[in-house]
């Protein structure tokens, strides 16, 4: 049983909390919304099952769940941003000590603003339980919309199977495919700014997604810019709505497991609308606030077509760019085996591919085979041909997992996504040695290892052999 101090439903039923989801949902009527669907997925792997039509969306409220709208729309493409503090020693201390968690967010949010700013991109900006939500549309008939489609790879890897649903799943991710394989690179390309920027004003790591960091002088943590949605099908993907309660600690059996299901205040997702941070960390916490900020806060996902083109243009010019056209020249194939290799590998490597669930899913994991794989002379499009074809190896028990989601897909964007920051020399390699992968979590024996050839072999790689 999911324990809040306030009822839900005292914000579910205000009128101008249901006006706002109408305009986050893409309409002023639950007919005219562009969302192809709403669901209640906080903390939990996407169902199709748990897909509802948007005419659905009284439902949800009526049973006072959390809810998520669908990337997918019908008319436009969503562009979207998750920042989120995390800790790996304290899980819940985003919720127990809000106030320094945020703070520590706030070098990587000014980054983003500055940059989105200057290609004159703004965003509807979003406050959650862990961190920061950016999102923003581009329309189906802008120039941009025609860029992004010009991007896509040549050699995409193949997409998870598209369940038959009366949501018309099939058709609209058909219709944006095409735009949304670009969006990934000029996303990855706006992490890469965030990262470089950012992480020499942050006191705490800042990487592309949750991977696990060393120790600091109070705990693993980090401030991940959360990319991961780019390595799955757009269908399979959600966005958090504004005005809603975010229910992941209880629904994820976290505040339970550590005793403070009772600890945690109720927690609303709210837009950063005229009010400073520490004015939002307490908004967010009260019901009444959360229905008077409805009152005077649109949330309509603005349209920022013109902006995303110059943000295209930039990414046409960077390293970046002409590492992913080397990575595109061969397709996503090959013909080694993993099982192959794993002799060659080093101990940590070696335990990794052995063990895939879960320590292969985990951006971490994939983050040292990549590297180790990649030093042994790998080519990235192999690497992520290697990786993906464990993912599909049924001995390993994956529970369901690629039957909403793609191996090929999630193989290739964070093959893609670790090599491309050696390429670009973003990453230095300076946490590959035995100490921080012990300090990681991810050295299982160290007897006999030693990563440093490792290190070198890796740096021995030339980075016009990736650019």
């Amino acid at each position: 049983m999911i324990q809040m101090q306030e009822p839900i439903s005292r914000v579910y039923t205000d009128a101008h909390v249901y006006r706002r989801f109408l305009e986050f949902l893409g309409g002023e009527t639950l007919d005219e919304a562009t969302a192809v669907y709403v669901t209640h997925a906080d903390g939990c792997r996407i169902q199709a099952g748990c897909m509802e039509p948007v005419d659905r969306l009284p439902v949800l409220m009526d049973n006072d769940w959390d809810m998520d709208r669908s990337l997918l729309d019908r008319k436009s493409l969503l562009a979207h941003l998750d920042i989120e503090y995390v800790n790996f020693d304290s899980p819940a201390e985003c919720y127990l000590n809000p106030v320094r968690s945020f703070a520590l967010q706030q070098p990587v949010i000014d980054v983003i603003e500055q940059e989105l700013l200057e290609c004159g991109i703004r965003p509807l900006h979003l406050l959650t339980g862990q961190g920061h939500h950016f999102v923003w549309r581009i329309d189906q008939n802008s120039d941009a919309l025609a860029q992004l489609t010009a991007l896509m790879p040549k050699n995409t890897p193949e997409g998870s199977p598209i369940p038959f649903s009366s949501l018309r799943l099939h058709e609209y991710s058909q219709k944006w495919e095409p735009p949304f394989y670009g969006l990934c690179l000029v996303m990855e390309y706006l992490a890469h700014l965030i990262k470089r920027f950012a992480a020499p004003e942050s006191k705490v790591p800042v990487e592309m997604t949750a991977v696990n960091v060393g120790g600091g002088g109070r705990s693993r943590e980090m401030i991940s810019v959360d990319i991961s949605e780019y390595g799955d099908p757009l269908w399979t993907r959600v966005i958090r709505m504004p005005f809603t309660h975010y229910l992941k600690p209880w629904k994820s059996g976290l505040a339970a497991a550590l005793g403070i299901a009772e600890s945690i205040p109720p927690i609303f997702t709210i837009p950063m609308h005229e009010v400073d941070m520490p004015t939002a960390l307490r908004m967010r916490n009260s019901a009444d606030q959360t229905k008077e900020l409805a009152h005077r806060a649109c949330v309509r996902i603005p349209e920022q077509s013109e902006g995303m083109s110059r943000l295209i243009s930039r990414y046409m010019d960077s390293p970046l760019r002409r590492f992913h056209q080397k990575y595109d020249e061969i397709p996503m194939t090959t013909d080694l085996d993993m099982s192959w290799v794993t002799e060659y590998l080093p101990p940590c490597a070696a335990y990794i591919v052995a063990n895939p669930n879960d320590l292969l899913l985990k951006p971490s994991g994939m983050k040292l085979v990549v590297r180790c794989l990649l030093a042994l002379g790998g080519r990235p499009r192999q690497i992520a041909a290697m990786i993906a074809g464990v993912f599909k190896d049924a001995r390993y028990d994956w529970s369901g997992v690629w039957n909403v989601y793609s191996p090929e897909m999630r193989a290739d964007f964070y093959t893609r996504l670790f090599v491309g920051q050696i390429a670009t020399g973003l990453d230095e390699s300076v946490d590959f040695n035995c100490v921080s992968t012990q300090e990681q979590g991810f050295c299982f024996n160290a007897q006999g290892c030693n990563l440093k050839p490792w290190r070198k072999r890796l740096a021995a790689t030339k980075k016009d052999t990736l650019l």
